[in-house]
């Protein structure tokens, strides 16, 4: 028979650990700047409904989540490439999430704010 910390650390597992890692987010320890960015509302949230924050970092996106049993968070990372979504012709520059639109016989959707380049060609080839 499992014991209590057995059981807490199954429930974690199964109502929000798994079910993010499926989402394509890793579990991490987190930066210090985040854990401690966290509000007491997330902290203290219990239950299998889960509360979270996004905090957006220079390469990656974290996802702070409450809890099943309130009092833990745990920390979930996402490179920006991979939360942003970035069509052919507009999106969002995974780099500084300022607004990017390809122009006419643009090869590359190139970000005016930082200089992020998506290859559109290179992508076109990847679809076919």
């Amino acid at each position: 028979m499992p014991n209590r910390h057995d059981q807490r650390w199954e429930d974690e597992r199964k109502h929000i650990i798994e079910p993010l890692e499926s989402e394509g987010w890793e579990s991490v320890e987190g930066p210090d700047w985040v854990r401690d960015s966290v509000p007491d509302s997330i902290r203290k949230n219990i239950g299998k409904e889960y509360k979270y924050d996004h905090y957006h970092g220079d390469t990656f996106v974290y996802k702070a989540v409450s809890g099943v049993h309130g009092n833990t968070v745990h920390i979930f990372r996402k490179l920006k490439s991979d939360y942003h979504e970035t069509t052919p012709e507009e999106g969002t520059c995974p780099n500084c999430q300022s607004y990017v639109k390809r122009y006419e016989d643009d090869e590359y959707l190139t970000c005016h704010r930082c200089g992020w380049q998506y290859t559109l060609i290179e992508r076109l080839k990847n679809l076919f």
